[in-house]
């Protein structure tokens, strides 16, 4: 037992927690590195030094030398990591109208995207203008990953920021997104996730990037080396370029009210296929369900804390995202039998 179980309200899914949170944020006690003390305060708001507000000097340095190098040389200014969520959608916008970049769109296509993503997407790039492409993942390569992943060891660092499938997932992203950059003699990646979600830098080089591929995919590799020769071509090192990727996020006043409020005008809606923390994928519902069941605590968690504690969301709306993931159970199960794995929901 982890001190946590689900039950089912209203043919939706609620977490319920045995676990002392923190009345600041709300880490709870049983995530690495918490200790709770005698005042109910975390470890992380005690010292955690946030550096999302001072970040907007680290992304115009970032861009400006990518701009340097591709001045009359490369047809795009960035390559963009472009899932078709609320986060990677707003930062294309942010590139485009902002900043007046050159972009290329590039989506992994899991096989797991909403209904609406597509659509989405289409918006967002004809309301900026940009040019797109698309990569998709032999069902087999893709579905194995995730299997694995599920079944695989992966260490604290990892699961502290996500759920293993989702990192996996992230380094095929990655790797594709820089051979494609090196492919078009484009010499930056940009994305587009939460600020805290993955970093606390806006700016991240490229053997970060090579950290995060092999930190996610070789525990797949040992589980299942019948993937080895897939994830080889995958992964093939792309050599000088990129040098980094850049979140133009962080130079923003980010709020998740305030992104949508943006995205609407460029015709993107909210999908009703996805849970409370995904805005593109119908998989990341079961992924949270399954962190949660072995680790018990949610694999946002460390995100939301972030967001409460630099006000950008306040500690009452963190809390029911984490009880509330707006699941069906039946939703669930639909997308096991899809993968091909049992259900990890048990419902009390």
């Amino acid at each position: 037992m982890n001190g946590t179980h689900f039950t089912d309200v209203d043919d939706q899914i609620v977490v319920h927690t045995d676990q002392t949170l923190c009345v600041r944020c709300v880490l709870p006690e049983n995530f690495p590195g918490t200790h709770v003390d005698a005042d109910g305060v975390c470890e992380y708001c005690r010292t955690e030094v946030e550096r999302v507000d001072t970040s907007r000097d680290e992304v115009d340095t970032a861009l400006a030398e990518g701009l340097a190098k591709t001045a009359g040389v490369a047809d795009y200014d960035c390559v963009l990591l472009f899932s078709g969520g609320k986060d990677s959608s707003l930062s294309l916008i942010q590139l485009v109208k902002e900043h007046g970049l050159r972009v290329l769109a590039l989506t992994l296509d899991n096989g797991f995207l909403s209904q609406v993503t597509a659509a989405n997407m289409s918006s967002v790039l004809d309301s900026v203008g940009a040019d797109h492409i698309v990569v998709r993942p032999q069902k087999r390569v893709m579905h194995g990953v995730y299997r694995s992943a599920l079944t695989s060891s992966f260490g604290p660092e990892t699961v502290k920021y996500s759920t293993a499938a989702c990192g996996s997932c992230i380094g095929m992203v990655f790797a594709a997104g820089m051979r494609t950059a090196a492919s078009y003699g484009v010499p930056l990646l940009a994305g587009g996730w939460t600020p805290g979600q993955l970093t606390t830098s806006a700016f991240v080089p490229a053997s970060f990037l090579r950290e995060v591929i092999g930190r996610n995919l070789d525990p797949v590799r040992a589980t299942t080396p019948a993937l080895n020769d897939d994830l080889d071509a995958w992964t093939r090192d792309s050599g000088e370029l990129p040098t980094g990727l850049v979140n133009p996020l962080y130079a923003t006043d980010y709020t998740e009210a305030g992104a949508l409020k943006i995205l609407e005008k460029h015709g993107w809606h909210a999908p009703r296929d996805t849970d409370s923390c995904s805005t593109n994928c119908r998989l990341n519902g079961l992924l949270i369900i399954d962190h949660i069941s072995k680790f018990g605590y949610h694999p946002y968690v460390y995100e939301m804390a972030h967001h409460v504690r630099i006000g950008a969301m306040s500690r009452d709306e963190a809390l029911s995202k984490l009880r509330n993931v707006n699941l069906k159970s039946s939703a669930v199960g639909a997308v096991a039998v899809e993968l091909g794995i049992p259900s990890p929901l048990r419902v009390h």
